[in-house]
């Protein structure tokens, strides 16, 4: 820009208004030039009286003390190395070598062996390496006046690319990736067009052939950056299903995400109203997942015959309940709970036809905004149509179910009183097994920070944690007392806190 600039006002021909360097109207800028000229003046000579390694050679320069010492050693070299030369500049009448100047040489002697041929032919020499100072553009240290890196090193000049060029580069790139994101979506078309039924325009999955109609297990997997397994769900393979109200693309199926085997992966869809983009944001809610990449779940049980017996029933279990247990079958032996109307409630029965009644059963959502008073951080909840029936049903409970309920019952019994100070809760979905088995070290930083958020109060407080344990997915609420340094495992099930060892281990850390 300032070359650009300073052309523009050569061609403009800048008018001389003064063509006498002693007219008094040059006296306040000639004050100013003499001053600065006199501080680098003043600079120089104080650093020139006393030299680090000074040049011993009088009136003679760098160039003709070269053709000298080649004349003497009748040499057919053209030019000394720099090191060399600087060195020779160096010695007395008496032939003495001063140690830092036979030093500086030694090193650079050193230097130039080890340094690869192109390392050492670069903008800076090998006697600037050894001395640790700048190479300054135009001339070559230990060289003289006149000889400039160019003619020095002999590199060949690179030229920049033009405006024009560089256009050109530009297009050519936005045509191939053009190219390639049409043959991406002809393919996708194609396969999609071979695997999908045909369905009304408000379907929005389509009922794939390899999964029953209704909700399934299933293994997703992702294709980039590698094949690979990335969670286990359940698909709900039925048409005209809607996905928080917005209808999926052609070839993608809804899923709901129970287990999650790599946090750090990337939705093949994000969720643009929860702003949901990573595997480990979505567990517990709905997502889209293309079809060609769910695949039934084997190991994961079916949903138990119930019979009569003592005990939980089934149905009535939490997330994990109905999750899959690797290596063994779940059993129950309790007594399903009638979920005809007439068993119900009221405040569930009203529930009920208050939800019916809304827009959420035509696929609308409601967005709940948690203040910090919460869980120590600003965030918020989606609820929609799926959520509701997690509880109408007595189905399997999702992280933002439970979430919410800890927020009703923060605000209706806790925000401005002295509760606040004895009770605290922390986010189920920043500490769960799979978080604490593939990323420990970020599990225990998000505890100490939920503590630190509350440290400043003086009343020992409790924190209550719903914990997913991740052996068939069951919920425990966990429960920290830091002042006595105890931790509860409130559990509806019966069984030994020992077999949760990952959050003992986590806690204990």
């Amino acid at each position: 820009m300032l070359a650009s600039y300073i052309g523009f006002l050569v061609q403009q021909h800048i008018p001389i208004t003064c063509d006498n360097w002693r007219s008094p109207d040059l006296k306040v800028g000639k004050e100013k030039i003499w001053s600065e000229i006199q501080e680098v003046s003043d600079k120089n000579r104080k650093r020139a009286s006393k030299p680090v390694y000074p040049y011993k050679k009088g009136r003679t320069g760098y160039a003709r003390l070269q053709q000298r010492i080649l004349a003497e050693e009748k040499s057919d070299a053209t030019s000394l190395p720099e090191h060399v030369l600087w060195k020779a500049a160096r010695v007395g009448k008496d032939g003495a070598v001063v140690e830092a100047v036979q030093n500086v040489y030694d090193e650079c002697k050193t230097l130039s062996q080890t340094l690869p041929s192109t390392e050492v032919q670069d903008c800076r020499s090998v006697l600037s390496r050894v001395l640790n100072v700048p190479e300054y553009s135009g001339r070559v240290r230990g060289k003289g006046f006149g000889v400039t890196p160019s003619s020095f090193y002999k590199k060949p000049k690179t030229k920049n690319p033009t405006n024009k060029e560089v256009m050109e580069t530009l297009a050519e790139l936005r045509a191939q990736v053009l190219q390639l994101q049409n043959e991406n979506a002809r393919y996708r078309e194609e396969r999609c067009a071979s695997e999908a039924k045909d369905t009304s325009d408000r379907a929005s999955i389509n009922c794939q052939p390899k999964f029953p109609e209704g909700i399934s297990p299933c293994q997703l997997y992702l294709s980039s950056p590698t094949y690979r397994m990335v969670g286990k769900g359940k698909v709900h393979n039925t048409s005209g299903e809607l996905l928080h109200h917005n209808p999926l693309p052609v070839g993608y199926m809804k899923v709901s995400v129970d287990l999650v085997l790599d946090t750090d992966a990337l939705l093949p869809l994000p969720d643009v109203v929860s702003e949901t983009t990573l595997m480990r944001e979505a567990v517990g809610s709905f997502v889209g997942w293309p079809s060609d990449l769910i695949f039934p779940d084997a190991e994961t049980p079916t949903r138990p015959t119930h019979k009569a017996g003592k005990g939980i029933s089934r149905r009535i279990e939490s997330v994990a309940s109905q999750k899959e247990v690797p290596g063994r079958k779940l059993k129950s032996t309790a007594k399903d709970i009638p979920t005809t109307s007439g068993t119900k409630s009221q405040i569930m029965m009203r529930l009920e036809k208050m939800v019916a009644e809304s827009d959420i059963m035509h696929g609308a959502i409601r967005s709940i905004d948690f203040d910090e008073g919460v869980f120590g951080a600003a965030h918020f909840e989606i609820i929609a149509k799926e959520d509701m029936q997690q509880l109408f049903e007595h189905d399997e409970l999702g992280i933002a179910v439970i979430h919410t309920y800890i927020w009703y019952m923060y605000v209706t019994l806790m925000r401005g009183t002295e509760l606040c100070n004895r009770f605290n809760f922390i986010a189920a979905s920043r500490i769960n097994a799979t978080l604490i088995t593939k990323n420990p070290t970020s599990v225990k930083n998000d505890l100490v920070d939920r503590f630190m958020t509350a440290g400043d109060n003086t009343t020992p407080s409790l924190y209550f944690l719903p914990f997913n344990s991740g052996n068939g997915g069951h919920w425990v609420l966990v429960a920290m007392d830091l002042s006595r340094l105890i931790v509860y495992y409130l559990d509806s099930l019966s069984g030994d806190w020992s077999k949760y060892p990952s959050m003992k281990k986590t806690v204990d850390a």
